[in-house]
C-alpha cells in the first residue's frame, strides 16, 4: 500500500484493520519496522567505531525521527511507513555513490517508486525523469527536491517543496546555475524574472494564494514547452492560467511569461524604462540642485538679517485666504490617498526591506489585504480628481484657481531671474504671483501623474480581475509605467513639496495653509508679493471708493 494513501487515510484503514482482526497483525508490522530501525541505529548511531568510519552524520541520521516517514511510524503507528530497510534494503547495503545502490541519485526514484507509483509515473514521463533514465547526473530525482533522512510534508513551512519555499529553494539552485546554463542552453534568468514578476514578489511578501513555478510548470510532471502535454505548451496555457484565473483566454496569455527589460527581449519595455530613468535622474536632479541654491540663498538672507546687515520689513497681521475648506478637504484625501498608495504599492515590490517586515511583524495580515487597501486608496484618488474637474469646471473659485495655475511666459522669466538671484548674479528677486512656477509644475505634474497612475492601474486591476480584454504585454507595458511613474511622483513630493511646505527657511517647520486654510502677511510678501500688491491696492480702491460714496452722502 502506497505511503502517502495511507497517511491521508489513516484513520480509515487502522478502523478497518481492527474491524476484520487484523489488529495484532498490524501491530506486528510497526513493531517489526520499529525493530529494524533500532537495530541499524545500533551500530549507525550508537557505535563510536561505526560512526566514526560511517559519511552520516549523527544529525543527518537523528533528522528520520522528525522527518514525515518518522513521525508515520512512531507518532501514528503506520506500518506501511519507509525505514532503513525500505530504502537502503537489509542484505545489499552499498555506498549511496555506487550506482548499484538503492540510494544512488539514478536509481532513488525507483526506490521511492515501490510506495509512490503514481507520482514514479509521472516523474519518468518529465523532462526530469527523462534525463535521469538516461543517466544524466546534473538531472534531479526525489531527493534533490524532498530531501532523504529529513523529508517533511509539503504543507511544513521548513519543508524545501512548501508552497513558500520551492520556488527559491528548489528551483533556483538549478535554473540560474551559469554552469548548468552553459551546459544545457538553458536561460539563466528565470528565477530572477519570476522573482520580480508580480507572482514572485508577493510570494516573497507571504502571500499563501499567488503561483509559484509549480503552479505552472507542474511538480512531478514538469516537461518543456514544445511538448503538446506540457501545462507551459501553448495550448495548454489557457487551462493553466485558468486555474488561478478563471474564464482565462487566448488573450488574456499572449506576452512573454519570464519578463526581462532587455532591449532585445523586450524592446517596448527597454524603451519605457530607459526614458523613466534619463526622466528621473534629470527632472529629480534639477529638482534637487534648483532647492539647494534656494535653501542656501534664503539662510544667508535669514542670518544677515538676525544680524542686522539686513533691514526686516514691516508687515501687518492681517491674515489672507490661500484654501477653503473645500479646497483643504481636496488636498487632504489626496494626500491620505497618495501615501497609502506609496506604502501599499512599494510593499509589493519590495517585500522583504526592513520597513515591510516592521508592518508584517505589527499586522500579520497585512499581505493578504495590501491589494484591497491599495485598490480602496485608488479609487479615493479618482474619485476626489474628477470632484476636482468639477469644481474647477462649474464653480466660478474653481474656474479662477485654474486660471491662475494656467502656465505663461511670466514664468519662465520668474524661474531664470530666481536662479539668477540664488546664484547672485542678481540682487534683485522676481515679484511671484498667486501661483509662482513652482506650484504651477508641481500642480500640472499632479495632473499628469494622476492620470497615468489612474489608467495604468486600472489596466492592470482589469486584467487581473477581468480578464480577458487586455494581453500579457499590456499588462507588463501599464506595470512598467505604473512602477516608474510612482518613483517619479514618490521622490518629486518630497524633494519638490515637502521643501516648499517644511524645509523653506522662510516658512520653516511647516506652512499650515493646508490645515488653517490662511497664510500671514509675511508669508504672502515673502512667497507671492505680486498677489498681495493686487490685494492691498483692490482694497484701497475698495476704501477709496466707500470714502467717496460717503462723501456725497
Amino acid at each position: 500500500m502506497c505511503f502517502i494513501f495511507f497517511f491521508q487515510a489513516e484513520d480509515g484503514i487502522r478502523d478497518l484493520v481492527r474491524s476484520r482482526g487484523l489488529g495484532d497483525v498490524y501491530k506486528r508490522q510497526v513493531d517489526k519496522k520499529i525493530a529494524q530501525e533500532k537495530l541499524c541505529l545500533s551500530c549507525h548511531l550508537d557505535n563510536e567505531d561505526v560512526r566514526q568510519r560511517s559519511t552520516p552524520s549523527t544529525g543527518f541520521i537523528h533528522a528520520y525521527e522528525n522527518s514525515v516517514h518518522g513521525f508515520a511510524l512512531h507518532k501514528n503507528g503506520n506500518g506501511e511507513a519507509a525505514t532503513c530497510v525500505d530504502c537502503h534494503k537489509a542484505h545489499f547495503v552499498v555506498k549511496g555513490t555506487d550506482s548499484r545502490s538503492t540510494v544512488y541519485r539514478l536509481n532513488i526514484q525507483n526506490t521511492c517508486g515501490a510506495c509512490h507509483v503514481e507520482v514514479k509515473k509521472e516523474f519518468e514521463e518529465s523532462i526530469h525523469g527523462q534525463l535521469v533514465a538516461k543517466g544524466n547526473g546534473d538531472a534531479p530525482s526525489c531527493t534533490n527536491c524532498h530531501g532523504e533522512h529529513n523529508i517533511l510534508k509539503t504543507n511544513d513551512p521548513n519543508s524545501p517543496v512548501a508552497f513558500q519555499n520551492v520556488s527559491r529553494q528548489i528551483c533556483s539552485p538549478c535554473h540560474e546555475s551559469m554552469k548548468l546554463s552553459e551546459k544545457y542552453g538553458m536561460s539563466a534568468n528565470r528565477y530572477k524574472t519570476f522573482s520580480e514578476s508580480y507572482h514572485g514578489l508577493a510570494l516573497s511578501g507571504g502571500s499563501a494564494s499567488v503561483a509559484n513555478c509549480g503552479s505552472c510548470h507542474g511538480v512531478h510532471n514538469i516537461k518543456p514547452s514544445s511538448d503538446p502535454t506540457s501545462m507551459v505548451h501553448k495550448d495548454n496555457l489557457v487551462k493553466t492560467c485558468g486555474s488561478c484565473h478563471p474564464g482565462a483566454n487566448e488573450t488574456f496569455t499572449q506576452g512573454s511569461i519570464h519578463v526581462t527589460l532587455d532591449k532585445e527581449d523586450e524592446p517596448i519595455l527597454y524603451w519605457i524604462s530607459t526614458t523613466y530613468i534619463v526622466l528621473l535622474i534629470s527632472v529629480l536632479g534639477g529638482m534637487f540642485l534648483h532647492n539647494l541654491l534656494d535653501l542656501i540663498k534664503k539662510s544667508k538672507i535669514r542670518k544677515l538679517k538676525q544680524l542686522g546687515q539686513i533691514k526686516e520689513e514691516k508687515h501687518g497681521h492681517s491674515l489672507y485666504l490661500r484654501m477653503t475648506v473645500g479646497e483643504r478637504i481636496q488636498h487632504a484625501t489626496m494626500a491620505i490617498s497618495f501615501m497609502i498608495l506609496v506604502v501599499t504599492g512599494f510593499m509589493l515590490r519590495y517585500p522583504d526591506s526592513w520597513w515591510v517586515s516592521h508592518i508584517r511583524d505589527i499586522w500579520t495580515d497585512a499581505v493578504e489585504y495590501r491589494s484591497w487597501i491599495h485598490r480602496i486608496a485608488a479609487i479615493a484618488m479618482i474619485i476626489v480628481s474628477l470632484y476636482h474637474i468639477y469644481y474647477i469646471a462649474f464653480t466660478q473659485r474653481g474656474r479662477e484657481l485654474v486660471r491662475d495655475l494656467f502656465p505663461n511666459l511670466k514664468d519662465l522669466t520668474d524661474a531664470i531671474g530666481v536662479a539668477k538671484f540664488n546664484l547672485g548674479i542678481s540682487k534683485v528677486k522676481p515679484k511671484l504671483d498667486r501661483f509662482s512656477y513652482v506650484e504651477k509644475a508641481e500642480y500640472w505634474a499632479l495632473v499628469w501623474g494622476t492620470i497615468v497612475m489612474s489608467v495604468t492601474g486600472l489596466l492592470m486591476w482589469i486584467y487581473i480581475d477581468y480578464i480577458g480584454v487586455f494581453s500579457k504585454l499590456d499588462w507588463d507595458i501599464a506595470r512598467t509605467i505604473h512602477y516608474y511613474e510612482a518613483w517619479l511622483a514618490f521622490l518629486a513630493i518630497v524633494i519638490w513639496h515637502f521643501y516648499f511646505v517644511i524645509f523653506n527657511p522662510d516658512i520653516y517647520p511647516m506652512s499650515l495653509a493646508w490645515f488653517k486654510g490662511t497664510v500671514t502677511e509675511e508669508e504672502m510678501a515673502e512667497e507671492h508679493p505680486l498677489e498681495l500688491e493686487r490685494i492691498k491696492k483692490k482694497k484701497a480702491e475698495e476704501r477709496m471708493k466707500s470714502d467717496e460714496n460717503s462723501d456725497k452722502v
